[in-house]
């Protein structure tokens, strides 16, 4: 589940991130940086993906499929949506992996996410450009048990000191949607 760990040692991770806001965990985001046209897919607790380009909401919303069946190496059937993920990999997303989680005062939540190298490499400037992103820090607010339970049912985030990358790392806040906010480009 994370590359240079064991199976159980990405439990721990995973229950590590729980611990700290387990109405997030795993919950996914999406958010856009309109300077580079990068699109971003935060599933809190575990992985952010990069797109050096920009991807619709409903294309980010179902998951690639980077997976295949048990017994047979097939792509499915399976019995939920998901993306092929394409064979080329300048099409694939740049992915960060859960590194630190830590809590923030009594209602806050910080956590770090590590780029995670590839086998297979692009060697496009857009990609070269994400791929100078080594961390990412996410910051939130814990959310509350109960919001799931109310509508509107996502969360919104937005990149924060204007997009700047500094030594290689970013910052991107989760928040609440404004009214009338989209998560759509």
């Amino acid at each position: 589940m994370f590359p240079n760990k064991t199976r159980l040692d990405s439990l721990k991770s995973l229950i590590k991130a729980y611990r700290v806001d387990p109405g997030r965990v795993l919950q996914q985001t999406i958010c856009y940086d309109s300077k580079r046209k990068w699109s971003f897919v935060i599933a809190w607790g575990y992985t952010i993906q990069i797109y050096p380009w920009l991807v619709t909401a409903f294309d980010l919303h179902m998951p690639l499929q980077t997976f295949k069946t048990w017994r047979t190496w097939r792509n499915g059937p399976f019995t939920f949506n998901n993306r092929a993920m394409p064979a080329d990999p300048c099409q694939w997303p740049i992915v960060y992996f859960l590194d630190q989680v830590e809590e923030v005062g009594m209602s806050g939540t910080r956590t770090r996410y590590e780029f995670a190298e590839s086998e297979k490499t692009c060697n496009r400037t857009a990609h070269e450009r994400a791929v100078a992103v080594c961390n990412i820090t996410v910051s939130s607010m814990k959310m509350a048990p109960d919001y799931w339970q109310k509508a509107p049912h996502r969360q919104c985030c937005e990149i924060m000191d204007r997009g700047s990358i500094k030594s290689g790392s970013m910052k991107i806040r989760i928040r609440n949607c404004r009214r009338f906010e989209t998560t759509s480009i």
